[in-house]
């Protein structure tokens, strides 16, 4: 029998600041995107191409991460919104 004890709150409060974090994350992002790539007017030859090449595959590896923290985010969300329901519909299933 699996025994658990969630505090559905706490979650909720979780997604919460999770939300405002990626929120934070987002904005930082775009701000270095804009710095970087505002070389790409300024910079050409091999070393510039170089420089572009690993800019994409940061973007590349940050849109996964945001994907990844999205998702989790996500996830909480849901297991915060169940766990209330199931809790209240338990509560339900005892009343008189």
């Amino acid at each position: 029998m699996a025994v658990y004890m969630v505090d559905s709150e706490q979650l909720q409060l979780a997604v919460t600041n999770t939300q405002s974090s990626i929120g934070r994350v987002q904005a930082e992002v775009a701000a270095l995107l804009g710095n970087l790539t505002a070389l790409e007017g300024s910079w050409s030859g091999e070393a510039a191409a170089a420089f572009q090449g690993l800019v994409q595959q940061w973007r590349s590896t940050q849109a996964q991460v945001e994907s990844s923290i999205s998702a989790i985010n996500s996830a909480l969300g849901s297991a915060s919104a169940s766990y209330g329901t199931v809790e209240g519909d338990i509560r339900r299933l005892f009343s008189v």
